[in-house]
This record gives structure tokens, C-alpha cells and sequence, in this order.
């Protein structure tokens, strides 16, 4: 027996950029999880001295979401 299946409310997200896993759909950035810990040396790296407050306020909330994800995907570790 063969069932068709409807979903609704299909979300039809069409991907405009899209190199390895990285897609942007003209709205969202999707970057795989595997990448926390690249980002998170690079803003390591970064010279924050010539920042604003607020750019400095930015880049430590951007450094906690980031190391967030990483503290999720370790559980259990």
C-alpha cells in the first residue's frame, strides 16, 4: 500500500549562495555546527582594541552563542 504524504505548510526556502555547507537563503546564513570551533579561534585571534563599545558588546554576545553550541555539542563528552 503507498501513502502520499502532504505537508501544509511546506516552507520553500530557495538557497541563493551555497558553498560546502554554507548556504544563505537571501535572508538566513546556515553554517554547520562543525564550524563552532573554527569561528571561535578566528575571534580569538581578532584585534578588538580599535572597536567601539558597542561592536565589543557584539563580538563578546556573538563569542557566548558560539560558546554555547560548543558546551551542547560536547555533552556527554
Amino acid at each position: 500500500m503507498e501513502k502520499e504524504l502532504i505537508i501544509k505548510d511546506k516552507v520553500n526556502k530557495h538557497i541563493v549562495i551555497q558553498h560546502d555547507d554554507l548556504k544563505f537563503d537571501g535572508k538566513n546564513i546556515t553554517i554547520p555546527g562543525y564550524y563552532v570551533d573554527i569561528i571561535l579561534d578566528y575571534i580569538a585571534d581578532y584585534n578588538l582594541s580599535k572597536l567601539s563599545q558597542a561592536d565589543l558588546d557584539d563580538h563578546a554576545a556573538f563569542r557566548n552563542f558560539l560558546l554555547d553550541i560548543q558546551e551542547y555539542k560536547n555533552q556527554g563528552n
